[in-house]
Order: C-alpha cells, then sequence, then structure tokens
C-alpha cells in the first residue's frame, strides 16, 4: 500500500484540501469529491490548499500534468512575485493581503496558484483576504468562465482592497497635513511616519505585481501567457493606475515630511536665537557682577555707600547697550 493510501486511510483524502469548486453550465457548486485530473466536458474545478498542512503536497501529485516547476512553487515557500508558463500551465506566485479571524490586515501574504485550461490550484500558508473576498463571490452563485477569469478577478479584488487602504492613507495625509499647516508648538509625532512606511511596503507590493504582469504579457513565443492574453491589458492598466495613485500619495507624505522638517527647524532656530538674546544680555553684567564681589584689596567703591547703586547702574547701561547693539545686528525687531 502506498504512502497516500496509507494516509487517506488514516485522515481522509481531502487533507490539505480548504474548498473545491466545480464549474459547469453557468453555475459554481463545492465539490465534495474533487477529480485532480483535467475534465472532458468542458467543465472546470477550483482547488485550493493549505500549504500549511504537510498532506497538501500529496494532493499536487494527483493533480496530472501539473510541471515541476509549478509543484516546486507549493512546496517551496517562495516569496517572489513572478508569472510563468511551461506545460500549457501558468503558474506563479501573488501578492495578497493577511488576515486574522476576526478579519483585520496582518500584513503582506503570497498566494501561489498554477493553471491550465480546465483547472485552477491556489495555496496559501495564512489566511488572506483577496482569495476570501474571490470564494464570496462563488458562493454567492457568481460563476467564472474559465479558471484565468477567475484569477484576474483574484487580481481585481487584490487591487480593490489596495484602492481602500490608499483611500484611508490619504485621509489620513490630510488630517496631517491640516493639523501641520496650523503651525502647532508640537510636531514631535504627527503620525505620518507610519503613513509612508504603509505606502512605501504596499507601493512595493504594487510594482512587484506589475513587473510580474508586464514581464509574462510581453514576452514572447513559450513564455507569453496565452491562457491570460485576454485579461491581461486591463489588469496591467488596472495596477499601473494603482501604482501611479501611491506614487503621488508618497510624494504628498515626502512634501509633508519636508514642511515638518522645515517647521521643526525653524522652531529650534527662534529656539537658538532666544538662547543667544539673553546670554548676550546677561553675560555682560554678570561679569560686571562677579568683577565687583571679588574679595580682594582695591575693588573700587569697596567702602563708597552708593557703591551697590553704581554698580546696578552700570550693569543696567551694559544691558542697554548690548540692547541697542542686538537691535542694530537685527537680531531683535
Amino acid at each position: 500500500m502506498s504512502l497516500i493510501q496509507n494516509l487517506e486511510d488514516l485522515v481522509g483524502p481531502r487533507s490539505g484540501l480548504l474548498y473545491a469548486y466545480r464549474f459547469a453550465d453557468g453555475r459554481a457548486a463545492p465539490e465534495p469529491d474533487p477529480s485532480f485530473a483535467k475534465d472532458a466536458d468542458g467543465a472546470w474545478t477550483w482547488l485550493h490548499l493549505a500549504l500549511g498542512d504537510l498532506r497538501s503536497k500529496l494532493l499536487l501529485d494527483k493533480v496530472t500534468g501539473l510541471p515541476a516547476d509549478a509543484r516546486e512553487l507549493f512546496v517551496q515557500r517562495e516569496t517572489r512575485v513572478h508569472v510563468e508558463q511551461a506545460g500549457g500551465w501558468v503558474f506563479g506566485v501573488l501578492p495578497d493581503l493577511e488576515r486574522d479571524l476576526a478579519g483585520q490586515a496582518q500584513g503582506e501574504g503570497r498566494l501561489v496558484f498554477a493553471l491550465d485550461g480546465a483547472r485552477l490550484i491556489t495555496g496559501r500558508l495564512h489566511a488572506l483576504r483577496a482569495i476570501d473576498d474571490l470564494r464570496r463571490e462563488v458562493d454567492g452563485n457568481v460563476a467564472f468562465e474559465s479558471p484565468a477569469e477567475a484569477l484576474a478577478r483574484l487580481i481585481e479584488h487584490y487591487v480593490d482592497r489596495l484602492e481602500t487602504i490608499f483611500e484611508g492613507l490619504a485621509v489620513t495625509l490630510a488630517e496631517v497635513e491640516d493639523y501641520v499647516l496650523t503651525e502647532p508648538q508640537d510636531l514631535a509625532d504627527t503620525g505620518l511616519t507610519p503613513v509612508r512606511r504603509s505606502l512605501s511596503k504596499h507601493r512595493r507590493e504594487v510594482q512587484a505585481l506589475r513587473g510580474a504582469l508586464m514581464r509574462v504579457h510581453a514576452g514572447r513565443g513559450s513564455r507569453r501567457a496565452v491562457l491570460l492574453a485576454e485579461w491581461l491589458p486591463d489588469l496591467i492598466s488596472a495596477v499601473e493606475d494603482l501604482d501611479r495613485e501611491a506614487g503621488a500619495l508618497q510624494e504628498r507624505g515626502r512634501l509633508l515630511h519636508e514642511e515638518v522638517d522645515t517647521l521643526i527647524t525653524s522652531a529650534t532656530n527662534r529656539s537658538m536665537r532666544t538662547l543667544t538674546v539673553i546670554s548676550t544680555l546677561l553675560i555682560p553684567p554678570t561679569l560686571v557682577a562677579s568683577a565687583f564681589g571679588m574679595n580682594v584689596e582695591g575693588i573700587p567703591f569697596a567702602h563708597s555707600p552708593t557703591g551697590f547703586m553704581t554698580v546696578g547702574i552700570l550693569c543696567v547701561a551694559i544691558v542697554g547697550a548690548a540692547l541697542w547693539m542686538l537691535r542694530r545686528m537685527g537680531m531683535l525687531p
């Protein structure tokens, strides 16, 4: 008895398989006993694997015709975003957004996929948002004509998710901008740094996806993904628009950061100017008072009843002279 048969007897044939759907006659239905072979009746199947479950690798062995390079993507935890074609299959790694059990974003994730004309196989290590959006759409009686159409819709869901994120970041940037333009006293924590970090992180993902789609679209001969040719132009256009939006937000964030730096520098210069003025006014009378306070013989006015008043008038005169000099130098209005 083979290893696969032993494991199936122990845990069942669906172990490692999160869900499966069969698309036929304009309808999608859950597939309790999915076939890993290519259908001959025009129907197609979507299989979604839990790559964290080692038994999912056994399921890949049942997929007839799956290229070795495609299988390696599921086995090895590849993170580089790319799309390739070999042996009549299109396969690669796409970006997605990880989520927790409550549906909250947890950072960037990766979705591995492989498709031919009748099968779409996807896999992930952690829960992802775009793939869940696609599943909810399928559960809502939306049927796709082909695996390529479903994959294109998956990428659209990812773009839609990022658009929502960018809209939220744009609102936050506007709030920070309004706050900065009031020239507040406290500029230590404007909340700008997390926004810029998030924009940079998401834009890298967008640019990686754009590059992968453009390379497979511009490829020649066997490198061109014929199965995706119908949807690639629109997908590339949508991702490029998203990249431009992210770039515009990044530029706004950069200019706002420069404005904050300018305000902080101006505030620092004003503080230094104030310290300079205070030092200039206090140092001369301090020296005078120190000189007359020395406990040595021969100090002027040491025994005069008007000595203190004389020294006080001298200090005031020195401060007045210092003020006059500061005004002549333009350091005081």
